[in-house]
């Protein structure tokens, strides 16, 4: 039975979720990434096949996150998909109090969901988008949640299950791996060391057998489905390659110094505690008289080791970081809970002040997005507010550039497997190469794509050609649709020119 205290800290907890991302209720779309799902999801409830209908380099959790939203809500309900992510931000809010409660006290528990809870909002304005870090850390905690209960009791079913968990979570990003090597380096390494002496073979066989099993039933879905090949092609390869030339043109200190920097600036009072249990923690294992539970040793090397994904491409776009926060929260909650009552004022105000401030940001996010040079989603309602009212429910359009919004916000399906633009120019966001327009990005363009576009568009014959590249939305200035001969032929063959709409050129397709 709970207590009054208990029941009133949970509906606190609550309240500040759903006030904190307030403004997600009432913006169709935060960052164009949702767009990107949206878009996949909705060739998947129309009958489209995976990665031939319509291509991304993720593996499908997130797609499939999208389209359940919109079969129970309705296509595109993006506002659905903004109530969902907060109750699932909030589940992931519980498992960091489950673990902390059993490492420390209910009291961290009740700091490691706050301090989620908050700090998973107090960044940059898109920071509450649905990412899929966001809906990827879910499965995550909780198969940190189920190693600590193994922890515990060594019962097997706890460590089989933590690994169901890393394999659910695997389906979100590929970055989710890194967890593997974490419970290795745990159960085979740290934890024989310095706490039993014995090496844990059998307990990570189960772990790699929960996640075994949600990879086979992963892999037989694909094969059941006929795109076994397109999968390794477009995800597994595509997600190498774009990581590699991301590498190879991105600048990575510049990114870690001015992105992580800001992070850590914007969230510093989780990165002081979790530095303090830190120190704490290593400290002991130098000693070889580590104090406390092991499992705190876990949810250190969980954190420390998520930096390698975190900081893989160089690129530290602000959601990277959410990957972070669990493990941080945790400890930090640890370290929290046994702050005396006369640090309370400034352990609020250390909460208050960023969540507050952040909060604020978002109601002006248009203002910051012009401010810094950053594409605001709502540049587009006009343009797919025109397109919806001038086609049919049925009618597919395309959009030449990185403008997914339009997709989305017209609820009309786009006609090439392409949602964007990038595999057909070579464009690698996120780095400065994409605002280039000296850069030459020829050689990054995915082999045969052009083909596969001019074949898409033979078979689903867009009504609408809408170029986004006469704006330079999303940087698309650099590639004109002048400077590919083939689709500028294309173009001027089957579409007439009809309107300029918030710099997007509009072209209807030519009565036949």
């Amino acid at each position: 039975m709970c207590s009054k205290r208990t029941t009133f800290g949970v509906l606190v907890i609550i309240a500040i979720l759903f006030l904190l991302r307030l403004p997600a209720f009432w913006t169709p779309i935060l960052d164009v990434d949702e767009a990107q799902f949206a878009g996949f999801a909705d060739w998947l409830l129309h009958g489209g096949l995976p990665y031939v209908s319509s291509l991304d380099t993720k593996p499908l959790g997130i797609y499939w996150f999208f389209a359940a939203i919109f079969a129970v809500f309705g296509r595109n309900n993006m506002i659905a998909v903004h109530l969902v992510t907060a109750l699932w931000v909030g589940v992931t809010a519980l498992f960091c109090y489950f673990s902390a409660r059993n490492v420390y006290s209910k009291r961290a528990g009740f700091l490691a969901a706050l301090f989620y809870v908050v700090f998973s909002t107090v960044y940059i304005p898109k920071f509450i988008s649905t990412s899929i870090v966001v809906i990827m850390m879910l499965p995550l905690t909780a198969s940190i949640y189920a190693a600590i209960v193994w922890d515990r009791s060594e019962k097997m079913r706890w460590i089989c299950l933590s690994g169901v968990f890393w394999g659910i979570a695997s389906l979100f990003k590929y970055q989710a791996g890194i967890n593997l090597v974490v419970m290795a380096v745990y159960l085979l390494v740290l934890r024989p060391f310095f706490y039993d002496r014995k090496i844990r073979w059998i307990e990570f066989s189960f772990f790699c057998l929960g996640g075994s099993l949600v990879g086979a039933a992963f892999a037989g879905y694909l094969f059941y489905a006929g795109v076994w090949g397109e999968f390794v092609r477009w995800s597994l390869s595509g997600s190498g390659a774009y990581i590699g030339a991301a590498s190879m043109l991105t600048d990575f200190w510049h990114n870690l110094i001015l992105r992580g920097g800001t992070f850590i600036a914007s969230s510093l009072l989780i990165w002081v505690l979790t530095s303090i249990a830190a120190v704490r923690i290593v400290r002991g294992l130098l000693k070889l008289s580590p104090r406390g539970e092991s499992s705190e040793v876990l949810l250190l090397l969980w954190f420390l080791l998520s930096m390698v994904a975190v900081s893989a491409g160089g690129k530290f776009y602000g959601h990277y970081f959410i990957q972070l926060l669990p493990g941080m929260c945790i400890l930090a909650g640890g370290v929290g809970s046994r702050f005396s009552k006369k640090f309370l004022p400034l352990l609020v105000a250390c909460i208050l002040i960023p969540a507050t401030g952040f909060f604020i940001a978002r109601l002006y996010a248009g203002k910051i997005y012009a401010a810094v040079g950053e594409e605001d989603p709502s540049v587009y309602e006009s343009i797919a507010e025109y397109i919806s009212s001038n086609t049919k429910e049925d009618d597919k359009i395309f959009v030449w550039g990185f403008a997914t919004p339009i997709y989305t916000l017209s609820n009309r399906l786009g006609a090439s497997r392409f949602l964007w633009c990038d595999w057909l120019t070579g464009r690698v966001s996120g780095t400065q190469s994409a605002k280039d327009p000296d850069f030459r990005t020829d050689s990054f363009i995915a082999a045969d794509s052009w083909g596969l576009f001019f074949e898409d568009m033979r078979v689903n014959k867009p009504v609408y050609f809408i170029d986004t590249s006469p704006g330079n939305h999303h940087d698309y200035g650099k590639y004109p649709i002048n400077k590919f001969p083939n689709l500028l032929n294309y173009v001027n063959e089957n579409y007439l020119f009809e309107i300029t709409i918030a710099g997007a050129d509009i072209y209807r397709r030519r009565m036949p």
